[in-house]
């Protein structure tokens, strides 16, 4: 078992680097997944860094953290856990497929949170393979939210298992007949800005020229940053003390910088479903749910 602790938010410099320099020694279905954990204990927001979000994603300030802000504060574990020298991918080699939110409580601003995250299932896919991080944040040793990060890895794995029906994680189809309820204009500027919030400097975010020589028109909005602000735009998250939301998303493709996007619904098919479109683009860059919990306290 690997274990990383930390006392503050970490800083990415050093995982940024690890990601070129340290090599991978490859998965292998016999030994599967690297158990690696990473803790945050007594994790505070920083207000300044919280109005910066809010501000950047266009999202209404609550007494209580927007919530896929979590995300944002355990993004530097994420990545240190990516970088070390246990994890068999180089992160680049590994593309963000989908995530699940589960926030069973919102949380203050001002909450004191442990921060727990961890490497999660394995599973054949086609073409690859699908892997989990796990995100479980505690308030006063109640678990309040919880996030999978699903990514998949293409390749030939050894002794990789056949896909089996049904073993995939969840996917969400493109709406029928959907209409556009909320357009908005993503700057040139975002990937830089959102980069800056969340420690996520991927160079496919922040620079075109480093994104052309990954095969994109050019820099792309970070996913996470569109999820929160299209939620926001959803208008269907009310942040009450006895309200918990499930938020599913799958990311279908890039969205690039300097584009118009429109979040587009069918609310008498499917009330609960979204899906978010760029430009002219005949097909939704993800598809989103959010569906409301029965209060619970996540055990």
């Amino acid at each position: 078992m690997v274990q990383l602790h930390y006392s503050k938010r970490p800083k990415v410099l050093g995982a940024l680097i690890k990601f070129v320099v340290v090599p991978r020694s490859g998965f292998n279905w016999q030994h599967g997944m690297p158990n690696i954990q990473a803790r945050w204990p007594a994790a505070r927001v920083e207000a300044k860094a919280l109005a910066q979000y809010l501000q950047t994603l266009s999202i209404s300030p609550t007494p209580y953290l927007p919530i896929l802000y979590p995300h944002v504060l355990a993004n530097g574990m994420h990545m240190h856990m990516l970088a070390h020298k246990a994890f068999p991918f180089r992160a680049m080699g590994v593309l963000h497929l989908k995530n699940r939110v589960r926030q069973f409580c919102p949380i203050a601003v001002d909450a004191v949170m442990d921060i727990h995250c961890y490497t999660g299932d394995v599973r054949p896919v086609e073409k690859g393979l699908e892997f989990d991080f796990v995100t479980d944040v505690y308030v006063a040793g109640q678990k309040v939210w919880e996030e999978i990060s699903t990514y998949f890895a293409a390749g030939r794995f050894a002794d990789a298992p056949q896909p089996s029906v049904g073993a995939s994680s969840f996917e969400l189809s493109s709406l029928s007949d959907a209409a556009p309820i909320k357009p908005w204009y993503v700057p040139k500027n975002r990937g830089r800005a959102y980069a800056k919030l969340s420690g996520d400097h991927n160079p496919i975010h922040t620079s075109k020229w480093a994104a052309k020589l990954f095969g994109l028109k050019r820099d792309i909005a970070h996913g996470t940053g569109l999820l929160a602000q299209a939620v926001e735009q959803s208008g269907v998250i009310t942040q009450g003390p006895e309200l918990g939301w499930q938020i599913d998303v799958v990311f279908k493709g890039p969205v690039y910088l300097g584009s118009h996007v429109a979040l587009k619904a069918n609310p008498k098919l499917e009330p609960q479903r979204f899906d978010l479109y760029s430009e002219d683009n005949p097909k939704p860059n993800f598809c989103l749910a959010i569906k409301p919990l029965q209060y619970a306290n996540g055990s």
